[in-house]
């Protein structure tokens, strides 16, 4: 029986968080769902591929394991899952992220009840490192294509686990140019989005714990990237970044879009928290940070605002001035 949605999930090194992930793959539609697992050869892969033959054996569920010969590195591991899955929906989730029971029943239903079925479906997570609900919108509703659609919505592209892609919407894009960027699913959300709109599902679909070892940086494919490797470093961000700033143009120029400027002045008024986080490792390495944000991306007065704040007042003190503004901002726009 063709498979309808196949849960795409990408490995390296997460044995435990990659069992759990697994593990939570719940429905009744059990003919409709395939799980695929594409290792991506990391020095653990015949302890996860033992661990995934024995999952297979008691699963109800069609699982195919996939082991690269060479380390092909995230984005191109993305489009490996793409080329093994059966099913006409593409759902990936990353190993060390859980889906919630029974929503996948809600989803499966979505998608057979539409008269034109979704090139792309996205819904809310929970964010278990800060316990925060994110991508989240007041109801279910349809999005429609064009550029003011994929300014509005680009950054709910950037967890990747719980975007649901129709195969035949995504098949003939090339991964092989993100190589070591990190964010080929951006590339991905944003030309579907741009091409064919999109589908927002209100409901509760992912826990992104993200309690797996970071692996970005340190894979053969990449060579070595100490900031990407370290994500304690308070640049780590920026580098990471730098790959989606580029994703973002390319897509401007693939799809001769106008998302890079909205998304970058979006970019610079979301500094503040980052910019925190450096001063509180002194003004030497706040400066540093702030130098290296700088070349990265054209900043705009707001984030030049948020500079001499913390410059002068610390990382506490304008904490406490920024919530206070925020406050009189929320109850201004209350009373409009």
């Amino acid at each position: 029986m063709k498979k309808l949605v196949s849960i795409c999930i990408t490995s390296y090194k997460r044995i435990k968080e990659l069992e759990r992930c697994i593990k939570s793959v719940d429905s009744k539609y059990i003919d409709k769902v395939e799980i695929i697992v594409s290792e991506d050869k990391s020095p653990q892969r015949e302890q996860i591929q033992a661990m995934v033959v024995e999952l297979a054996k008691n699963s109800p569920y069609h699982i195919h394991f996939n082991t690269n010969p060479e380390n092909l590195g995230y984005d191109r591991n993305l489009k490996k899952l793409m080329t093994l899955a059966q099913g006409e929906y593409i759902f990936y989730m990353s190993d060390d992220d859980v889906i919630y029971p029974g929503v996948l029943d809600k989803l499966i239903d979505c998608i057979e009840k539409a008269d034109n079925k979704p090139a792309l479906i996205f819904s809310p997570f929970w964010y278990h490192p800060f316990h925060d609900l994110k991508r989240k919108y007041k109801e279910s509703h349809a999005i429609p294509a064009g550029n003011e659609s994929c300014i509005r919505y680009v950054y709910d592209a950037i967890l990747f686990s719980g975007l649901i892609f129709r195969k035949d919407a995504i098949i003939d894009l090339d991964a092989e140019k993100f190589k070591n960027l990190n964010y080929f699913q951006v590339y991905m959300f944003l030309t579907v989005m741009f091409r064919y709109g999109a589908y927002y599902l209100d409901e509760l679909m992912i826990n992104s714990v993200s309690d797996g070892e970071n692996a970005y940086g340190g894979v053969t494919s990449s060579g070595t990237n100490n900031l990407l490797a370290d994500r304690n470093s308070i640049f780590s961000n920026i580098e990471f970044n730098k790959g989606l700033f580029k994703v973002v143009q390319f897509f401007d120029t693939d799809c001769n879009a106008k998302v890079f400027p909205a998304f970058a002045r979006e970019y610079s008024n979301r500094t503040y928290s980052g910019l925190c986080r450096a001063r509180r490792h002194g003004l030497k390495a706040f400066n540093e940070y702030w130098s290296k944000l700088k070349e990265a991306i054209n900043l705009s007065p707001i984030a030049y605002a948020y500079y001499w704040l913390i410059a002068i007042c610390g990382a506490r003190l304008s904490s406490f001035i920024f919530s206070q503004i925020k406050k009189v901002v929320y109850y201004v726009r209350s009373k409009v």
